[in-house]
């Protein structure tokens, strides 16, 4: 197992480090994610983080399952090297081993061959070497300088998507988002390439020290920009409420009186206030104790929920999913946020978690079926965060987009931050907002987890470990515990 700490700190003084592996386990995975978002946050270059991790998830599995492809013709008694066998080996190699990955951990630890992720820096260039004990061979070769040459004439992987599908390799797809990535980031294509010796098979990366993001331009991208320039400010109703809200010398019999103006908000209002997160001895049955009870800031949460629900389902088809799936992670909001001793940011967290995929649903109305095929795309491959995919394929992410609308909205920072950095909580880590957009990071990546997105061991185990959830059997019950007092909340309500 990588030591974290040791590891950087190495990395950190010029030293090169060198981990070996027989199998690369999904624990593995995210500790490698922890040592890049510490020698990268060292090198003033997290932004940097999801990219390399995911270029590096990709080679090291690429390397994992070549490792495994000669394991598995030597068991069978089949010469690689041998077209009409490489063929019918490789069909089998598919059936057999590649889609019943998880079975082939005791196959692996138990061989001779292994992968090993080498680092180091230098000069202020971060280095990284993947080598496996498979040598390419020559039809390999040429089928990854094909794949490598077909990158450079995408510009985004929705491009890539549309006129070519995952090869029998298993790394088709994989090589091009590599391209993508590295040409995307700024760190350039030329920066990554892979060589064999007829022993080993090695994979270079250099990240170097001056980087220049490219801005990617799509069509759906231009669109995506018409369409939030088109899209309505908050009603005068609501922004006058909130105004009053923000006014800590306002008469709260004023703020009452024109909530029951609106007699949605009004029960939306009562309901929160008589649920268990406000629980009082007795019924709230009017507005003026409402707003008494959960507080002028909760009240303007709720009216930017009550707005943006009105002008999202007013402009778009009806994306239940979206709001089943925000509303959920409300809940877990709260109820991980008051279990960490973090009671005063609940209901904040809570109003943010309600919000968080605000950009999703833009992109799904604008282009479901690119959206869905991202998400499939991305369903295996268990990462950490999906908004790489999103920007290599239309030039922006669903949290960026998201951001956009509440600033357009005028919403405040905190709900901001919580909506733009809900898939990188690194990149705020140092601000006053740092344990809202955690916590709902921590809430959207549990209900992931709950929906089968994603597995434990793609959530960042430092904000695990902060909200006492880092031991993998406590973390699935309580997310089993939460998920049943969630339905049954449902239910009574």
């Amino acid at each position: 197992m990588l030591n974290v700490p040791e590891s950087a700190e190495s990395l950190a003084s010029g030293k090169e480090i060198d981990i070996e592996y027989r199998f690369l386990s999904d624990e593995d995975h995210q500790q490698i994610y922890l040592l890049l978002l510490q020698i990268l946050g060292h090198l003033d270059r997290l932004f940097l983080t999801e990219v390399i991790s995911t270029i590096l998830k990709e080679l090291l599995m690429n390397a994992n399952k070549a490792n495994a492809k000669r394991i598995f013709f030597l068991s069978e008694g089949l010469n690689i090297n041998e077209p009409s066998q490489y063929q019918k080996g490789m069909k089998r190699f598919l059936e057999e081993i590649i889609h019943k990955w998880d079975e082939q951990e005791s196959v692996l630890k138990g061989s001779n061959f292994s992968v090993r992720l080498r680092a180091k820096i230098l000069n202020q260039n971060l280095i990284f070497l993947v080598e496996n004990d498979a040598p390419l061979l020559p039809q390999e070769m040429d089928r990854i300088k094909a794949r490598l040459e077909s990158a450079s004439k995408f510009n985004d992987l929705s491009e890539a998507f549309l006129t070519m599908a995952d090869s029998q390799e298993s790394a088709g797809l994989g090589l091009v988002l590599i391209q993508l990535l590295l040409k995307n980031s700024g760190i350039g294509m030329d920066k990554f390439k892979i060589e064999t010796d007829g022993k080993l098979t090695r994979a270079t990366l250099v990240v170097p020290k001056q980087i220049v993001p490219l801005e990617v331009t799509t069509k759906l991208k231009d669109r995506i920009f018409t369409e939030i320039e088109g899209i309505p400010p908050l009603p005068n109703t609501l922004t006058r409420i909130i105004s009053l809200c923000n006014n800590a010398d306002s008469d709260l019999g004023v703020i009452a009186n024109e909530i029951e103006k609106n007699p949605a908000l009004s029960a939306d209002l009562l309901k929160l206030s008589n649920s268990a997160g406000f629980a009082s001895r007795n019924k709230v049955n009017t507005i003026v104790q409402a707003v008494k009870v959960v507080g002028l800031k909760n009240v303007r949460n709720l009216l930017y929920v009550s707005g943006v629900r009105k002008i999202m389902e007013g402009r778009y088809t009806k994306l239940q999913e979206v709001w089943n799936h925000s509303n959920l992670t409300s809940y877990l909001a709260r109820q991980v946020s008051q279990r960490a001793g973090f009671s005063k940011i609940a209901d904040i967290a809570a109003a943010g978690a309600l919000l968080h995929d605000l950009g999703k649903l833009v992109l799904l109305a604008l282009d479901p079926a690119l959206f869905r095929k991202l998400s499939a795309y991305q369903k295996h491959r268990d990462l950490s965060s999906s908004t790489i995919f999103e920007e290599i394929s239309i030039g922006i992410s669903h949290p960026t987009l998201g951001g956009m609308l509440a600033k357009k909205w005028d919403f405040p920072p905190d709900l901001v931050s919580m909506i733009e950095f809900h898939h990188r909580p690194f990149m705020v880590s140092k601000s006053i907002y740092a344990d809202l957009v955690e916590t709902v990071y921590l809430a959207n990546m549990m209900t992931d987890f709950l929906e089968r997105k994603v597995t434990y061991y793609a959530i960042d185990s430092s904000i695990l470990r902060k909200f006492e959830l880092d031991d993998k059997r406590k973390f699935e019950d309580t997310c089993e515990k939460l998920s049943k007092a969630y339905e049954r909340s449902n239910e009574e309500n």
